[in-house]
């Protein structure tokens, strides 16, 4: 069996600060949010809100999941060519 070399990737070198129009977005929201005086009205934003996070979450786990299979894939290539 070969053996991979572990490479770790800090988060540091990751694009992961929110953009501008994330900034807005959150601004708008949080605007909504501070008009509510209902609290079942705020009860459900607040699931609203979290099954986005969730399905957002759902989203990015199948985005790094199809990532893999690729990067698989292409190393088995790339190790199959350096092997010929």
């Amino acid at each position: 069996m070969s053996e991979f070399e572990f490479i770790e990737i800090p988060l540091e070198e990751l694009d992961i600060k929110p953009t501008m129009e994330d900034e807005f977005l959150e601004a708008r929201v949080s605007a909504e949010i501070d008009k509510v005086s209902d609290p079942e009205e705020l009860k459900e934003a607040a699931k609203k809100l979290l099954k986005i996070s969730i399905l957002r979450q759902g989203a990015i786990r199948g985005l790094c999941k199809r990532l893999l299979q690729y990067e698989t894939a292409a190393f088995q290539i790339y190790n199959t060519d350096e092997t010929s």
